[in-house]
């Protein structure tokens, strides 16, 4: 049944006459699909689509658990010390290449090309990364083994940082590029949509393996001298590898067990007694991992109710065609009255659902580029949401289905007309049938259902993130700005003449009420949690609690600058330094598990497996420390003058003001001290904390839009149907009015019939509100799943918008002239 340009212009032709239609019908589309295709794109990258590398279902991560103990790690189950990979690399047979890489530092790290420094994420991986990986180059070429040997100082950038900072310059290549102020000579650019291997990873670029101590791992200070090459307590490497052809991952694992338990104890001594054997899995490599377990569920859940929007939006634009083709049955009736075929009818319908449906298509494509990169940048994923194969597939998937069900939905309505209609001379109820005005009703029933099920869960959504923004964070954000600074100094001397010098300069800057510093960003996720020792040994605990405890490096005045209110004792000040006696505060969690009706000042405190011992001076009020909604534990505040800390502090100032118009000048001191380091992850305390509940965010900004976008959609469809009975029904209603019915009943009449439907939608929408306010319960912070005000907020917006809805077409059946309504026969 091919569709002719005569079909087409006749199609554009009839759309052109209703200009209004035309266009609700298009933004409808466009909003439904676009929505559908905006979080699909963001699935499909988080939980569907395969790394960017060669044959990845051959490629696995190597897992590690029960490392040994006396051995310190970044992720107990994720990282392994250099021995740990020097010795897979060397031995296994099963796995070649094994290939390992590491952080520079846990967010990102100094670099300059040119004059101005700034930062970007890097990483140091072995010789065999690029080559392992089945990762092309753009230009240039990628590392070797030697290249992991000599620690090379060469550099391959990404292709997304290449595109944005050096605009595809093929100058750079060759030319000098500085990391914490050593200079890498810049050699390749990966492939287009390789970003690294790790969740959330959007990595700028990458080294080979490097000894120097300006490089260590994460940017951690060196160890008693030594750097992650060299300590082989410290297990901070990840490691991914290629299976050998014809080897399985149970057979690889079978061979790799006993190298990794013999490598694992390496420099850490034998067993002891009671000690779990290390042990090594290996995991498919073939989607990012971690992605699900962070995402799967929320996004699941944001497809299913972007999904109860896309069926509003189709039910809509499929009544809308009825509505519009019944006006048309004098026009079918003729057609098939001169000779047209039941085709030929079906053909022109399709015609003019294809025009809708390829108009909407594009619009919607174009919504949900804008939309796919905010929901990236709301739920910080940072892997390329550029759409593919896959998600132009299911978009185009969406658009035939939508033209097929636009051109058959109203195909019944313009079958039935016959070629004897034309000769009736009643315009009226030429266009009346019950069974029609049934289907209608059951429809906007439907809709009315889905509508509640999205505002109730929009409503449970919206109020977990108002009560995680009214959370007290037990400190004074507002006025706080806060930046990273990693000096390149050797000694700790020099590290804190650095630190010191900056604090001064940085509280001499107009504006500037308080000044401090700390190791660990408060609002980062990160946390340094070890056993404690009270007046040195190991306290007993009530209840079976925990003795970890959580610390901190800080600097002078911390409390008093951050506004956390210090309840006993003092806060760190200028007079604690390196020959001072070592002092520490501790929070009031600490206090009550491990000094209960006792003062805590003047005993002593220390990490387990350190001589340091500190001093109580000061108990400070229980605040947020990694997040929002996290509960408080026992917390210890160390001075950073009396702790070797060498890696990067981060430096908090509280403004008067705007706090963010502060760091054009804190950074001019910055690069007036060190011309190479820029302000790593410069940000307001409050915005830093946000970050914390970026995932709740997300879920209630789309979960509000989705619920306001499916509100406005079930009021056009209820409009549309009531407008559609109402014009239908004109000369009934003009004959009632005659025979002496009052217009106020006229009114009831149609608020009689939207209040019906609304009552039926709002019972059914019921439980299965029920049932999504369970499946939200790990979202949901401070609210039950079956939280009343958000399903009596559901009923009532329904309600309203339903009596919104019927206001215009009541208005207009009560303001029906009878007299004009019977000359109409």
């Amino acid at each position: 049944m091919p569709i002719s340009w005569k079909d087409l212009r006749y199609a554009m032709r009839q759309l052109r006459k209703t200009p209004g239609f035309t266009l609700v019908c298009v933004l409808t589309l466009a909003l439904g699909i676009g929505a559908n295709t905006a979080v699909f794109s963001v699935m499909n990258a988080v939980l569907l689509r395969s790394l960017p590398i060669a044959d990845p279902s051959r490629v696995v991560y190597l897992r590690p658990s029960n490392p040994p103990r006396n051995t310190g790690t970044i992720a107990t189950n994720e990282t392994v010390s250099y021995p740990v990979y020097d010795a897979l690399r060397r031995e296994s047979k099963a796995i070649s290449p094994v290939i390992a890489y590491v952080p520079l530092s846990t967010g990102k790290v100094a670099v300059r090309y040119g004059a101005e420094p700034e930062e970007a994420e890097g990483e140091m991986v072995s010789g065999t990364f690029f080559s392992g990986l089945g990762v092309r180059l753009a230009r240039g070429h990628g590392f070797t083994e030697e290249d992991e040997a000599s620690h090379a100082p060469i550099l391959v950038l990404s292709y997304n940082y290449w595109t944005g900072h050096f605009a595809r310059d093929l100058e750079v290549l060759g030319k000098p590029f500085y990391v914490n102020g050593v200079a890498f000579t810049v050699v390749g650019v990966a492939a287009e949509g390789f970003e690294g291997v790790e969740m959330g990873g959007n990595t700028d670029f990458w080294i080979p393996l490097q000894s120097r101590p300006e490089l260590n791992a994460y940017g951690n200070p060196l160890e008693n001298g030594h750097t992650y090459l060299t300590n082989p307590t410290w297990w901070c490497m990840r490691l991914i590898g290629r299976l050998a052809p014809g080897v399985t991952r149970t057979q690889a694992t079978q061979q790799l067990q006993p190298v990794f338990q013999n490598a694992a104890y390496f420099g850490v001594g034998n067993p002891q007694p009671g000690e779990q054997k290390p042990g090594l899995s290996l995991v498919e490599a073939k989607n990012f991992p971690g992605y699900d377990d962070e995402f799967g569920k929320p996004l699941r859940m944001l497809m299913l109710m972007v999904g109860l929007v896309l069926l509003i939006a189709l039910s809509n634009v499929a009544m809308l065609l009825m509505a519009r083709n019944a006006t048309r049955l004098r026009e079918f009736s003729v057609r098939l009255a001169l000779g047209a075929t039941r085709g030929n009818l079906f053909r022109q319908l399709l015609t003019e659902s294809l025009l809708l449906v390829a108009a909407g298509g594009i619009l919607a494509w174009l919504f949900a580029a804008s939309a796919t990169r905010a929901l990236g940048t709301w739920a910080g994923i940072e892997s390329s949401l550029t759409p593919d194969a896959t998600v132009l597939f299911f978009t185009l998937s969406i658009l035939v289905l939508a033209a097929l069900l636009f051109g058959l939905a109203p195909l019944r309505i313009a079958l039935s007309a016959g070629a004897a209609l034309a000769l009736k001379t009643s315009s009226a109820t030429s266009n009346t049938d019950a069974g029609k005005s049934r289907t209608g009703k059951i429809v906007v029933a439907l809709q009315m259902t889905l509508c509640v099920v999205l505002l109730v869960g929009g409503g449970l959504l919206v109020r977990t993130l108002q009560n995680l923004q009214s959370t007290p964070l037990g400190m004074k954000v507002d006025g706080l700005v806060v930046f990273g600074v990693k000096p390149n100094t050797r000694t700790l001397t020099e590290t804190n003449a650095f630190y010191r010098e900056l604090m001064a300069k940085l509280r001499a800057l107009p504006g500037v009420e308080g000044v401090t510093i700390m190791a660990e960003r408060l609002g980062s996720w990160w946390s340094d949690n070890s056993d404690m020792k009270v007046d040195g040994k190991l306290p007993e605990v009530a209840n079976g609690e925990s003795r970890t405890v959580r610390s901190n490096v800080a600097g002078p005045d911390f409390f008093r600058t951050l506004g956390i209110p210090v309840i006993m004792g003092r806060d760190f000040n200028s007079s604690d330094t390196e020959t001072s006696p070592h002092v520490g505060i501790i929070n009031e969690e600490f206090a009550k598990r491990f000094f209960p009706n006792q003062n805590p000042i003047g005993h002593h405190i220390g990490p387990t497996g350190i001589d340091w011992q500190m001093t109580v001076v000061g108990v400070v009020k229980d605040h947020k420390y990694r997040s929002i909604n996290e509960e408080p534990i026992p917390m210890a505040w160390y001075m950073y003058a009396q702790i070797p800390v060498f890696g990067q502090m981060n430096v908090e100032l509280r403004v008067r003001g705007n706090p963010l118009a502060i760091l054009p000048s804190a950074g001019k001191v910055v690069r007036q001290m060190d011309p190479n380091l820029p302000l790593i992850q410069p940000i307001t305390q409050r915005a830093q904390f946000d970050t914390t509940i970026s995932r709740q965010l997300l879920f209630a900004r789309l979960a509000g839009f989705f619920a306001l976008l499916a509100v406005v959609l079930v009021a056009t469809g209820l409009y549309g149907t009531l407008a559609y009975r109402v014009n239908n029904r004109t000369v009934e209603i003009g004959v009632r009015i005659a025979v002496g019915a009052q217009r106020s009943q006229v009114v009831w009449w149609v608020l009689r019939d939207s209040l019906i439907l609304t009552a039926v939608g709002a019972v059914a929408g019921l439980p299965l509100s029920l049932l999504v306010g369970k499946a939200l319960t790990s979202v949901l912070y401070g609210v039950a799943p079956f939280d009343v005000p958000s399903y009596f907020f559901a009923a009532t917006v329904v309600s309203l918008v339903a009596m919104a809805a019927s206001a215009i077409p009541a208005h207009r059946a009560a303001s029906v002239d009878p007299l004009t309504a019977l000359r109409s026969e």
